[in-house]
């Protein structure tokens, strides 16, 4: 059976709607009170800028190499097996709490048309229903995203343009009036997290048609439309509401505005699309990565079984049931939007690596690769995209209170023993050492980096 793909507008509407879910009405009215209501719009430009810098390592990798796993198979296969294993761990544990708290952000709004159904219940069910759409296969879930995000970006339209009219405070006022730059960059932390939602297409790449050119098209398009939306979006919610600490979500602005039937509209259509929206290609991302990892001994092998649609079964309900637990349990939301955000900035410059490794270990698919730069300024942008990862993070985690950070810390140690016990189960079972799968040549790799010398040197002989 042919494996289905994602054609270059789904790749766009899966970027639009995984940004736009994951952020815009889960973190804007977190990032509103970090940074006040001044600097929101300034803060969403200047994140988006920043995305923009720390994704270009990312889109040179797949342009290159694409393949379905993303970082991990960087890692383990450019650099080392280690990092790759630690990078799996940091996936692992933000791909569950991404989906549980979009999950619950679902919930919250559902639960305004719904009152009497309790909002954790209506978190899980939203969970296993997208899980069941995800187990049916890309096709399925690019379609489902097509649909829910036209119907998201109509209902946005209603927000801005309704509430433009309504706003108390002037565009100027708001951009140009002063606020603290550590506020700015610490808001930007929380904000970086809401613009990166369009990297579900770097994590699927062999999933795409012709990845090495679609997936940074894409990626370039769907961030620079969702940036300016949300930069409009943010001047109507402090526009409308100048008190802005007591904005908890933005149904609450569009209630000022808007009339009984179209703030169902805007719920219906809107907020809850936006997180269904970033559910379904969460899953997709996250899902990849955990396959991949399993594919090498990391995880047990069952994760890396597939379906008779081609799609991950075991890795997707493994992270839906782990994320299930976490909302039964209980948790903030305000700590695990925060916990989440640190990793991928603190943690991300380990796959900026890769970029070095690139010329030295698949020269001509380098060379060959969609996005042709020189080699010396995209190690430039790398360092440059690091140093800012880690400036960023560094400002979140001062907003963090200890049981936070030492909820990570607790973590990542349980990932190391985890590993340790699992390479030694792995090779006193099945005879092989993990680390050394994880070296082993992606052959996919290999064939582009045949074909591309085949090419490359065809040109010089004309």
């Amino acid at each position: 059976m042919k494996k289905q793909k994602m054609n270059l507008l789904s790749c766009i509407l899966m970027g639009i709607g995984s940004i736009i879910g994951a952020s815009v009405f889960a973190t804007t009215p977190i990032a509103i009170k970090i940074i006040g209501g001044n600097g929101i719009v300034i803060g969403f430009i200047c994140a988006a800028l920043f995305v923009f810098l720390r994704s270009i390592p990312e889109m040179l990798l797949v342009s290159a190499l694409p393949a379905n796993g993303g970082s991990y198979m960087y890692l383990t296969r450019l650099v080392h097996p280690i990092m790759g294993a630690w990078d799996a761990f940091n996936e692992l544990v933000v791909g569950v709490m991404k989906i549980a708290t979009m999950a619950l952000t679902f919930s919250t709004y559902f639960c305004m048309l719904v009152p009497a159904c309790p909002d954790k219940v209506a978190a899980v069910v939203c969970i296993i229903i997208f899980t069941i759409i995800s187990c049916f296969g890309i096709k399925l879930s690019s379609t489902v995203q097509n649909v829910c995000v036209a119907v998201l970006l109509v209902a946005l339209g209603v927000y801005i343009f309704g509430g433009w009219g309504a706003t108390v405070v002037s565009f100027g006022e708001v951009i140009s009036t002063t606020f603290q730059l550590g506020a700015l960059w610490a808001a930007m932390g929380i904000m970086h997290g809401s613009l990166i939602g369009a990297n579900v297409l770097y994590y699927s790449a062999e999933e795409i048609e012709n990845p090495g050119k679609n997936v940074p098209i894409a990626y370039l398009v769907s961030t620079l439309a969702t940036a300016i939306i949300y930069a409009a979006v943010a001047y109507v919610t402090v526009g409308v509401m100048p008190n802005f600490y007591e904005i908890d979500n933005l149904a609450t602005v569009a209630g000022k505005f808007m009339g009984p039937a179209m703030l169902m509209f805007f719920v219906a259509g809107g907020a809850l699309l936006a997180v269904v929206t970033s559910i379904n290609s969460a899953m997709m991302m996250f899902s990849r990565i955990n396959f991949a990892a399993a594919r090498d001994g990391l995880f047990p092998s069952k994760i890396c079984e597939s379906n008779k649609h081609g799609a991950p079964a075991v890795s997707l309900w493994v992270n839906s049931i782990i994320a299930i637990v976490a909302i039964v349990a209980g948790f903030n939301l305000d700590d695990v939007v925060k916990i989440t955000t640190i990793p991928g900035l603190l943690l991300l410059p380990i796959t900026f690596f890769s970029i070095f490794m690139l010329p030295r270990k698949f020269p001509n698919a380098y060379k060959n690769a969609y996005i042709k730069t020189p080699h010396i300024l995209n190690c430039i942008l790398t360092i440059a995209a690091g140093v800012m990862c880690v400036l960023l993070g560094s400002y979140v985690l001062f907003q963090m209170s200890p049981k936070n950070w030492i909820t990570m810390v607790i973590f990542y140690v349980c990932a190391i023993i985890y590993t340790l016990i699992r390479r030694k189960y792995v090779m006193d079972k099945k005879g092989f050492d993990i680390f050394k799968k994880m070296k082993e040549p992606y052959e996919p790799w290999y064939e582009m980096e045949k074909n591309a010398k085949a090419e490359i040197d065809g040109a010089a002989a004309k």
